[in-house]
């Protein structure tokens, strides 16, 4: 039987009943706000292999070193009220979601020392204005109250920051230096998506190459920078299957395909990660000396 959702009033979790590890989710730019809703036919995929889905929401804000502080905290607090510290912990993320899980591990240095792994999905460290020229410009030109009503709108605070006009913190040449010179997690699966042009994986993929060499994985999929997105609602023909029905099935499946694809390597990158560390040490305890 599948998990269902649940929620504590501001994480959601799917929790099998006997979960192998746990994966800590965060999701892109706006969307992440609802990820049990955005993105749950990825998420309810992993929890069906018997993983504990722990996804923390967020609104999105230029202040991703305050983000990335947030979903640690909830992410500690949901590993011991859910009695879950004594599994495996990977993270997994999308586009922004991905900058904010990478900033999670340098903020608190005991997560990052215990992730066993990150994926990262359209992984974006883009600057504010690659990022949100249109509400950059908005903000300018717009009258103030006509802005802040919108931004309540979009992001659920009450008004919005005024150096919306500066830079993300940290900024994405900050973020850089940080992945050079701190970035705590070996194990990495980075997949980029062929018609996405706004990634900026190759740059990541030789920061942790450089950091930890041969730990790396970089995967070419079909798709572009919103297949991680995914809704689980199955098609659903009418009484008499009709050519209108055959098409409509067509068209979902032909949607869904690069989605699936890739959950599909997701899952087989976090089972090969599992069955190292089954593994037996190479090393007998005996021989090490001080």
């Amino acid at each position: 039987m599948s998990p269902t959702w649940q929620t504590d009033g501001q994480t959601w979790f799917l929790l099998p009943s006997q979960p192998r590890a746990v994966v800590h989710f965060l999701g892109g730019a706006f969307v992440g706000v609802a990820p049990q809703l955005f993105y749950n036919r990825l998420l309810e995929e992993l929890a069906r292999m018997g993983m504990a889905i722990i996804a923390t929401p967020y609104s999105t804000d230029i202040d991703h070193a305050q983000l990335a502080l947030t979903a640690v905290q909830s992410l500690r607090s949901s590993l011991h009220r859910k009695a879950l510290e004594h599994l495996p912990v990977f993270g997994l993320s999308h586009s922004l979601g991905c900058k904010l899980q990478i900033l999670s591990c340098l903020t608190d240095p005991s997560v990052g020392a215990q992730r066993q792994g990150n994926i990262l999905l359209a992984y974006s460290n883009a600057g504010l204005d690659q990022a949100l020229p249109l509400l950059r410009l908005l903000f300018q030109t717009w009258p103030q109250q006509q802005m802040t009503d919108l931004w309540r709108m979009w992001m659920g605070s009450s008004s919005p920051p005024m150096n919306l006009w500066v830079e993300f913190e940290p900024s994405p040449t900050e973020t850089n230096r940080l992945i050079e010179e701190q970035y705590p997690v070996r194990n990495n699966l980075l997949l980029e998506f062929r018609q996405d042009d706004i990634d900026d994986i190759p740059l990541l993929y030789q920061q942790l190459c450089r950091r930890f060499p041969g730990h790396t994985e970089w995967q070419h999929l079909e798709g572009d920078h919103l297949t991680p997105l995914g809704f689980s609602y199955p098609f659903r023909p009418g009484a008499e299957f009709s050519p209108i029905d055959a098409l409509g099935q067509l068209v979902y499946q032909t949607l869904l395909t690069p989605n699936q694809r890739m959950i599909r390597h997701i899952q087989a990158w976090l089972m090969a990660e599992l069955a190292k560390l089954k593994k037996p040490s190479l090393i007998d305890p005996t021989e090490v000396r001080n």
